[in-house]
C-alpha cells in the first residue's frame, strides 16, 4: 500500500480504492470551486443564451486560477520544495511537464469530436509548460508577474492575431502545422492573458490559501476589485464582454474568481451542520475529479450532438444541462464513496508521478 494525497492507503492493484482515515489532507472548499467550475462551464456549453450570462467566461476563468492553485499545492504550497533539495525539484517540473502533455493530448482528442464546445485542456497543457520554470519562483514575484500578463497580454493578443492573419506579416492558414501551437496563443484561451489566472493562483498557494488572513483578503480585495473593474468598465461604456481577454475582464473576472476561492474555503472549510456538509458534498465530490467529470461531459455532448443534429430548442438544453449536471454529481459520489481518485485522475497521476519518475524502494523506506 502507499499514502495518497486523501488521507487513506491506496491498494497498489487497483484504482485507487481508498481506506479512509480521519486527518483527511484535501480542502474542500477547493474541491467545491472546481465543482462549480465544472457546473458552471456545463451550463455555457449547454443553456441557450447570447453568450454573456454570469457563467460564461467566469466559470473557465474561475477553473484556470484553481489550476495554479493546484499547482502550487502540488510543489509544497506555502513552503515549497527548498532550493537545496534539487532532486525534488527536478522531479516535480518533471511530473508536471508530463500532466501537460497527457492534457494536450486530451485536449487536442476531444476537439476531434468535434463540438461546438471551445475545448480547453490542451490550452491547460501548454499554460502548465509555461509555468515549469516559474514554479518556485518568489511569491510576490508570481503576483506581479499575473498583473503585468493582465496588463499587456491583451496587446500581446492582438499583436499577434495581427501578425498571423492573412493579410499579416507571417500569415498562418489553418491547414498550417503551426496553426495549433498557435491558437495557444491567440484564440479561445491565449496563454499572454490566461497566465494570469494561473500565477495569480499559484501565487495565492504560495501565500498559504489554507490561512485565514490569506482567505479574507482574497474575498474583500477580490470582490472590492471585481465591483470596481465591472462598474467602472459599465461607466466608461465598455462593459466587460465574456471571453473578449481584455484587460479589464482579466482583472474583474479573475479577481472575481479569487473572491470566490476565498469564500468557499472558508466557508466550506468550517461546515459543521450535517445537512449543510450533505448540501455540498456532491459538489464536493464532482471538484475532486474535475478532470473525469469534464471529458465524460464533452463525450456526452458530443454524443447527443450526434444523434440530435438538429438546433436544439430552449427546452432540450435545459433538460440536456439538468440530465448531465444530475448525472456528474451521482456518479461522483457514487464513485467518492470507494476511490480517492477520478478515472482519469488516477491515469494522469499513475503517468505523471509513480511512471516513470517512481521514488525508490531504498529512499522510501529511509523516509518512513
Amino acid at each position: 500500500m502507499s499514502a495518497d494525497i486523501n488521507g487513506g492507503a491506496v491498494l497498489r492493484g487497483g484504482p485507487a480504492v481508498v481506506v479512509p482515515r480521519p486527518d483527511d489532507t484535501r480542502i474542500p472548499g477547493l474541491d467545491a470551486a472546481r465543482g462549480l467550475a465544472i457546473l458552471g462551464m456545463l451550463a455555457a456549453h449547454t443553456l441557450p443564451g447570447d453568450g454573456n450570462s454570469f457563467y460564461d467566461g467566469r466559470s473557465s476563468i474561475l477553473f484556470a486560477t484553481l489550476a495554479g492553485i493546484s499547482l502550487g499545492l502540488m510543489t509544497g504550497g506555502e513552503h515549497p520544495l527548498a532550493r537545496a533539495a534539487a532532486a525534488s525539484r527536478t522531479r516535480a517540473r518533471l511530473s508536471i511537464a508530463i500532466r501537460a502533455l497527457l492534457l494536450i493530448a486530451l485536449g487536442l482528442g476531444l476537439w476531434l469530436l468535434e463540438t461546438n464546445i471551445a475545448i480547453i485542456l490542451d490550452s491547460y497543457g501548454f499554460i502548465f509548460l509555461v509555468c515549469v520554470p516559474l514554479l518556485f519562483v518568489n511569491r510576490w514575484v508570481l503576483a506581479a508577474a499575473a498583473l503585468v500578463c493582465a496588463l499587456i497580454g491583451p496587446a500581446v493578443v492582438e499583436a499577434l492575431v495581427a501578425v498571423t492573419a492573412w493579410d499579416g506579416a507571417l500569415p498562418i492558414s489553418a491547414d498550417n502545422l503551426l496553426a495549433v501551437p498557435l491558437s495557444w496563443l491567440d484564440s479561445y484561451y491565449p496563454a499572454p492573458v490566461w497566465l494570469a489566472y494561473v500565477l495569480a493562483g499559484l501565487a495565492v498557494a504560495r501565500f498559504g490559501v489554507t490561512r485565514p488572513r490569506v482567505q479574507l483578503t482574497m474575498i474583500i480585495g477580490g470582490f472590492t476589485a471585481a465591483a470596481l473593474g465591472y462598474g467602472l468598465s459599465n461607466t466608461f461604456g465598455e462593459p466587460v464582454v465574456a471571453h473578449t481577454d481584455t484587460t479589464m475582464e482579466a482583472i474583474s473576472s479573475g479577481a472575481l474568481a479569487l473572491a470566490v476561492v476565498g469564500l468557499l474555503i472558508a466557508g466550506v472549510g468550517r461546515l459543521r451542520n450535517t445537512v449543510a456538509r450533505t448540501v455540498f458534498s456532491p459538489l464536493i465530490a464532482a471538484g475532486a475529479m474535475p478532470l473525469s467529470i469534464y471529458t465524460a461531459q464533452v463525450l456526452a455532448i458530443a454524443v447527443v450532438g450526434a444523434l440530435h443534429p438538429e438546433e436544439p430548442d430552449d427546452a432540450f438544453s435545459w433538460a440536456l444541462f439538468l440530465g448531465l449536471t444530475i448525472g456528474s454529481l451521482v456518479f461522483a459520489v457514487l464513485w467518492r464513496l470507494r476511490f480517492a481518485q477520478g478515472p482519469l485522475e488516477w491515469v494522469f497521476a499513475r503517468m505523471s508521478l509513480r511512471r516513470p519518475w517512481r521514488t525508490p524502494r531504498g529512499a522510501a523506506a529511509r523516509v518512513s
